[in-house]
């Protein structure tokens, strides 16, 4: 019940938070341009994750029906791995804090990373079973626990953190379509190999 009342609390105090920054970025009636928007809602994002953290699902955006927002609490379990945190997309899948956290700071999350989380995980899963343990996804890679009913996602390591070995492993001919934009050539002909028939004709055949 403890858990509810400081939610409700934090949900009224970021409810009048963004009631009131709205009235003061926009006073006014006229419309609105994107790039106000996208300023205000960063602006918003900032303070709150400032101010409350990032525990939070809160949800801003602009409609036909001018600016919305919800604001959810987060599902939370106390286990022997101390606090679990659960997907919002996926009922089976918890974040550990150490996992919630790192994320956060290795990403410069300014929302609730669990979304973030969700939607590389969402990638991700079309990797299970390829490495025990592990699931690999464009950004990085979830260190996993699978247990009777659910999975625990440990950590998750980004690509830049990963050793050398590591890349090899994770990021091999398997999972090719993971790899990081930095990896993948804009022209053939830049390209070390190709995974698929690319051109009609080889470059080196088309001088012929």
């Amino acid at each position: 019940m403890l858990v509810e009342q400081e939610f409700q609390f934090k949900k009224a105090r970021i409810e009048r938070f963004l009631d009131a920054e709205f009235e003061k970025w926009f006073p006014s009636q006229a419309k609105i341009s994107l790039r106000q928007r996208q300023k205000f809602i960063e602006h918003c994002k900032s303070r709150i994750k400032e101010q409350h953290g990032t525990d939070l699902l809160c949800s801003l955006k602009f409609t036909k029906q001018g600016f919305v927002y919800f604001v959810l609490p987060p599902k939370i379990e106390s286990t022997e791995k101390g606090r679990v945190f659960q997907s919002f997309s996926f009922p089976h899948i918890f974040y550990t804090t150490h996992c919630l956290e790192r994320f956060n700071q290795r990403m410069e999350v300014e929302e609730n990373g669990i979304m973030l989380l969700d939607s590389l995980l969402s990638e991700a899963m079309v990797t299970h079973g390829d490495h025990d343990g592990y699931l690999v996804c464009s950004e990085g890679v979830f260190a996993i626990e699978e247990e009777k009913d659910r999975w625990i996602i440990k950590t998750f390591i980004g690509y830049d953190l990963l050793t050398d070995d590591q890349k090899k492993k994770f990021f091999s001919l398997n999972g090719i379509s993971f790899l990081p934009g930095e990896m993948i050539a804009n022209e053939g002909f830049d390209s070390d190999f190709a995974v698929s028939d690319e051109f009609e004709v080889f470059p080196e055949d088309s001088k012929s």
